[in-house]
């Protein structure tokens, strides 16, 4: 049904002044999807002799929606390029609801204009998965004379799913580089199912040009474990002149898995501070099986451009870590962010932690015993030890010390029982939020 508004815009599409037309198609654009009466019309301004009413006529178009495909599907017939080019850019625009198009765009990868198979390309990598049926027509496009086109069709594959890896495969070979770029990037977006093509990556991790190393070797840590077999030249990758190729391999090796930890740990004292953050990353995402690299990661709490990483990394690998607590008990004094992240690592650790972080919540500063209480709020049943010291801090001339004490409390419910008169005496305090954590830490007490 047709709007007395989107009427009144269809009349105006036929004005003499193209300014009014321009007009009328921008709004209908606007209006979008419930102007779907007037993609007739808006078809035919796609013929505009004004270039400015074409492109806001195609816009329109796209913004409409699925009501439009079977017009612009009729559109990519006509002999004048701009129609075709204008049409694709609004099938593009609608996306994966295009489908119906797929069987259009596929031909139009054989459009005697390179610039109308690129669009194509484009618009079906909008499609996405559900244009598959078009694999074979970008297969034959990976090998057409322009560039362009041959980019294009590999970005297209890359969101076509495990049917494309065979075509991306190849496309690795390609003469320019910016294909086996795009190839490289497109495996890496299909991800673990993209296995069959760790052969292939592998192969490309000794091209002559650094960018398309980098990519290969993240399309590697996108495909993860099933990608195992590339660590020893993902390991020989770290040591590569080029510090973003070292970076992205650092950063893969972590995503594989534990046979990387001793060549990572060899990358912590990179040169690029990139580069060590990397493998940082990389170690504490392998968790505990890189527990062989908690004294390396221990001393780069001192590296000022690392240590919130080194400090997250400790966290990751746990308990494990238990060798990094003085380090970290350090780090944990450090009024920057650092502060923060060291205090969770404690609390990640565990036991190990415990004795430390009662000895400062009766001695240290305001700001590490908050920090500490933080720490001790992780421990679970392994606070418990430090429930005296708890107890002490609801009396602490600090409001966020008090909160802080309480909420540690509550977290132990029963182990905090040593603290219940302690507990019964902060009802009174007078700020409201540590008087509800000691309320809270009481009812689980007493359940």
């Amino acid at each position: 049904m047709t709007t007395p508004e989107v009427q009144r815009l269809i009349e105006r599409l036929e004005d003499k002044d193209p300014a009014v037309r321009r007009s009328a198609a921008e709004a209908l654009g606007k209006i979008g999807p419930q102007a779907e009466g007037a993609v007739k019309a808006l078809a035919h301004a796609l013929r505009d002799e004004n270039k400015h009413v074409v492109f806001d006529a195609a816009f329109a178009l796209g913004r409409i929606g699925t009501a439009s495909v079977p017009s612009l599907i009729e559109s990519l017939k006509a002999n004048e390029l701009d129609i075709r080019r204008r049409s694709l850019e609004a099938i593009r625009m609608i996306g994966h609801r295009a489908v119906d198009a797929v069987p259009a765009l596929a031909h139009a990868l054989r459009d005697t204009a390179g610039e109308i198979r690129c669009y194509a390309a484009e618009a079906l990598r909008k499609i996405g998965r559900a244009a598959k049926d078009a694999i074979p027509e970008l297969m034959i496009a990976l090998k057409d004379e322009k560039v362009d086109v041959r980019r294009a069709a590999a970005e297209a594959l890359g969101d076509m799913g495990v049917e494309a890896v065979g075509p991306l495969c190849n496309a690795l070979r390609d003469k320019d580089p910016n294909v086996r770029f795009d190839a490289a990037h497109a495996i890496g977006r299909i991800g673990p199912a993209a296995s069959g093509a760790v052969p292939a990556l592998m192969e490309v991790l000794k091209d002559d040009v650094a960018s398309v190393q980098t990519i290969a070797a993240e399309a590697l840590g996108n495909i993860g474990p099933a990608a195992e077999v590339a660590v020893p030249v993902l390991t020989r990758a770290l040591k590569d002149e080029d510090p973003n190729v070292r970076a992205a391999a650092a950063k893969s090796l972590g995503r594989i898995g534990k046979g990387a930890v001793n060549a990572l740990i060899d990358v912590l004292s990179d040169g690029d501070a990139r580069v060590r953050r990397r493998a940082v990353i990389a170690l504490g995402q392998i968790g505990p099986d890189a527990k062989d690299a908690v004294p390396a990661l221990a001393e780069l709490l001192d590296d000022e451009a690392v240590c919130m990483q080194a400090a997250d990394a400790l966290r990751g690998i746990g308990p494990a870590a238990a060798g990094a607590v003085a380090k970290l008990m350090a780090a944990m004094k450090d009024d920057g962010e650092v502060s923060r992240a060291a205090s969770d690592a404690l609390g990640a650790i565990g036991t190990a932690s415990v004795e430390p972080l009662r000895k400062v919540l009766s001695g240290a500063n305001t700001h590490v015993r908050l920090r500490s209480l933080n720490a001790l709020s992780q421990l679970g049943d392994s606070a418990s030890a430090a429930v005296s010291e708890l107890a002490k801090c609801l009396s602490d001339e600090d409001e966020r010390v008090r909160f802080n004490a309480a909420r540690a409390l509550e977290k132990l419910g029963d182990k905090a029982r040593p603290a219940e008169a302690a507990l019964k005496k902060a009802l009174q305090d007078e700020d409201e939020d540590v008087r509800y954590w000691v309320g809270e830490a009481l009812k689980r007490l007493q359940s």
